[in-house]
């Protein structure tokens, strides 16, 4: 009798934890793509931000968009720029 629960037991176990370690796995970022992210929250003054200040207040945010603004005056944006994708860029044409 312990022998038949045992087996009972264990094939039970092996059929639910394979599905508990199923994992879909999601594609992975490269790092141009973390990059481009980074850089575009940087542009919309999410980073950076204090420990206390999670998720960052609206006076963090328009404060980290006005030193954003200040230190990339004269450069072209790297951040809209790495954002845009074919799809946005290609729909007018003149």
């Amino acid at each position: 009798m312990k022998l038949l629960t045992s087996i009972a037991v264990t094939a039970l176990g092996l059929v639910f934890g394979a599905n508990a370690f199923a994992q879909t796995t999601a594609p992975e970022l490269t790092r141009a793509e973390v990059r481009a992210q980074l850089a575009q929250a940087e542009a919309d003054g999410l980073v950076p931000t204090h420990k206390n200040d999670y998720p960052p207040s609206a006076t963090t945010i328009a404060r980290n968009q006005e030193i954003y603004a200040i230190q990339h005056k004269n450069s072209p944006s790297r951040a809209m720029a790495s954002a845009a994708t074919p799809a946005d860029s290609g729909g007018t044409s003149e």
